[in-house]
């Protein structure tokens, strides 16, 4: 049996990064070389004075595996935002009405539901624990090619500005647009939501209490999620249309938008940071593997940011993989072989569908502007939130735990 077994990661972002430190603190890769191979430069992740518009859903379950391979100490503390509560409700009726939805760390016995945390700060974080741990980082470079060795068991690739390497295993963790999945010719179910998503920082009337508000609306979700006492960040979803009007509009305008669209529920608000805009579209890879290769991360799935999974399903992707490479080696296996990464495949692919498909249909069903579905919602979000046994069953699937 080897003892040396290197692995490239195309993409140094969270779930890229994860994933090279979960395998360098396995025993099973201790003295394996393992690349991550990052298009940016390294100048570009260095810290920030104001709170990036880029923010994610950390869960209870991913806050545990960030606190496990050490992280969760190095953040900037006053820089990570708990939330304890959520509150939720149909944009056709008013938050005080029966269409709404409330979750309560208290009520399940967690301290919280989670963390929103910057994109930014995770990733810098992230990048200093892995570079300490001698994974090696290939700045300002990018897979251009791929392809089996005939003289062995690895594969080589061709990378942009650092040459190439030979690795028996590539992680494509490279993106939804990902490179590395494209040239192994692996094919993407995709459905365009026909919305874009808003992102833009704001400071609050009202303080928020440490709860994420979200309300549906027409063409789709505004969410107001915890940053500091009366700062939030906004990700709002909408047609392409009112998200690019949107955008264009002074910040005091788009102030009194924000403030309309939330109900107010924060009292007026202010915008106080850039904004941007990006499509939405649900991915999922028809494959998640092929010989020396798997994907992991948006890479391999992209999901509506209404659930706030789309970080926590990959941060799972990463912990599924490490096991069963783990396994394999213990088993007297090879990582590189379809045998190998089809356990993988058969126990993410399969979660992460049951996840994307719920979110797809949740949000066409809250979009539905049909008088018999907005009823028939309205009683099911009453029903809903009096049955504490789905509420919790709920909860606990959204947590990780």
């Amino acid at each position: 049996m080897r003892s040396k077994y290197d692995i490239a990661i195309a993409g140094g972002g969270i779930v890229g990064l994860i994933s090279a430190i979960l395998l360098r603190r396995s025993r099973a890769f201790s003295e394996s070389d393992i690349y991550i191979v990052e298009k940016n430069e390294k100048k570009r992740f260095i810290a920030r004075k104001d709170i990036d518009i880029r923010v994610s859903a950390i869960s209870a379950g991913s806050i545990q595996i960030l606190k496990k391979i050490n992280v969760w100490d190095k953040l900037i503390q006053d820089r990570i935002f708990r939330y304890s509560n959520m509150c939720v409700w149909d944009g056709d009726d008013s938050i005080e009405g029966d269409s709404r939805i409330d979750f309560s760390s208290d009520q399940y016995g967690y301290r919280e539901l989670g963390y929103i945390i910057e994109n930014f700060q995770l990733q810098t974080r992230l990048i200093e624990l892995a570079e300490s741990l001698d994974v090696k980082i290939l700045f300002n470079s990018e897979i251009e090619s791929i392809s089996q060795l005939d003289s062995s068991d690895k594969i080589s690739i061709g990378i942009i500005n650092s040459g190439s390497l030979e690795v028996d295993l590539l992680i494509g963790a490279d993106g939804s647009e990902s490179k590395t999945r494209q040239l192994m010719n692996l094919n993407v179910r995709k459905h365009n939501y026909s919305q874009s998503a808003l992102i833009t920082n704001v400071e609050c009337e009202k303080n928020h209490c440490n709860t994420a508000f979200q309300r549906f609306l027409k063409h789709g979700p505004i969410a107001l999620l915890p940053l500091g006492e009366k700062r939030s960040s906004i990700v709002w979803s909408t047609s392409p249309e009112e998200a690019t009007f949107a955008s264009k509009l002074s910040n005091e305008k788009l102030s009194s938008l924000l403030s309309e669209k939330s109900d107010h529920v924060l009292g007026e608000i202010k915008v106080i940071s850039e904004k941007a805009i990006y499509p939405l579209i649900y991915q999922h890879s028809k494959k998640y593997i092929e010989k020396n290769f798997v994907v992991v991360g948006d890479a391999a799935h992209t999901i509506h940011p209404l659930a706030g999974q789309g970080i926590n399903l990959g941060i799972a992707d990463a912990i599924e993989l490490t096991g069963v490479l783990e396994d394999s080696i213990m088993k007297g296996g090879y990582i590189g072989d379809i045998s190998t990464l089809r356990a993988y495949e058969r126990s993410r692919k399969s979660s992460n569908s049951l996840m994307l498909n719920f979110v797809h249909i949740l949000n066409k069903l809250f979009s539905s502007r049909y008088i018999t579905i907005i009823n028939m919602r309205k009683i099911g979000m009453k029903i809903f939130n009096k049955t504490k046994l789905i509420k919790h069953q709920a909860i606990k699937t959204a947590l990780g735990v």
